[in-house]
């Protein structure tokens, strides 16, 4: 997955599941996490880039937060790893899709 990829996606999950950013920080440093409170913020809102270590820990704490409704994990949008594969709906082979 390429970086713009993974950070539209998990600014997403964050946006979806409400997280605070303050709170996923510290969570995201607990974890080995190096970016500063302003990198996070500015990474979540597509203003800056991090390495892909650091978008991967990122990644994690997002995805270990608890669901505030306490929904099943299985049933939440997960945030991506850098290595995680794009998935693209199949077209079928015989022709474009029209859209009814």
């Amino acid at each position: 997955m390429d970086e713009q990829d993974q950070q539209s996606l998990t600014g997403g999950v964050i946006q979806e599941h409400n997280l605070d950013l303050a709170q996923l920080w510290l969570d995201y440093i607990a974890l080995g996490g190096n970016a500063t409170q302003q990198d996070i913020k500015d990474y979540t809102a597509g203003r800056t880039s991090l390495p892909a270590k650091e978008r991967d820990v990122l990644s994690q704490a997002v995805n270990e937060h608890p669901d505030p409704e306490g929904r099943p994990r299985e049933l939440l949008a997960m945030a991506p790893y850098s290595n995680s594969p794009l998935t693209v709906p199949r077209r079928d082979s015989s022709g474009p899709q029209s859209c009814m």
